[in-house]
């Protein structure tokens, strides 16, 4: 058998590094400033997107190490509590990939369905961890609340840019 040249080592690879740069992406873009009245604290949790999606359909190529690493990496950059976003992210994806039964082979809606679960319990997760280390205790659910809205309005659209990428650029892992 042919060993792969170079450009093929390299193209596998940054294949197999995709779900966790577009975790990284989404994450960037959702840190970027809106200018937005009243909007501002109100973001989708786009990287939770992320990891849910590629927990369900390519679980093997978003590691925990990445996802913990992701996480942190987030709370750096926003300054929440360190760990208390790799927390959420590890529960989303240990929770996903524990069901991985129920996910095989269902209809779009039916994930859809089970991410608005799972989003509500990452938004809750995230919002007592914060709300227990932070010294000005928990801060208003509304804005909470309305981030968790717009994120399961999102992810329809999200999901499918997520899958369209999937299949043009993994199709051959």
């Amino acid at each position: 058998m042919m060993q792969p040249t170079l450009l093929q080592s390299v193209d596998l690879s940054a294949r197999k590094a995709l779900p966790a740069a577009l975790t990284l992406l989404l994450m960037l873009f959702a840190l970027t400033p809106t200018n937005l009245p009243g909007l501002s604290p109100v973001m989708p949790m786009f990287p939770l997107m992320s990891v849910y999606f590629w927990s369900i359909y390519r679980p093997e190529l978003l590691s925990y190490g990445a996802v913990f690493s992701l996480g942190l990496l987030e709370d750096l950059l926003t300054a929440t509590p360190i760990g208390s976003t790799a927390l959420v992210f590890l529960v989303t994806q240990w929770v996903v990939l524990r069901q991985q039964k129920f996910f095989n082979a269902k209809p779009f809606v039916v994930t859809w369905f089970a991410f608005v679960f799972v989003a509500a319990g990452a938004a809750l997760i995230r919002w007592i961890a914060v709300g227990l280390v932070e010294d000005s205790g928990f801060t208003p659910a509304g804005p909470l609340f309305a981030s968790y809205l717009i994120t399961i309005a999102l992810y329809p659209l999200v999901g499918w840019l997520l899958a369209k990428t999937q299949a043009k650029l993994m199709g051959h892992l």
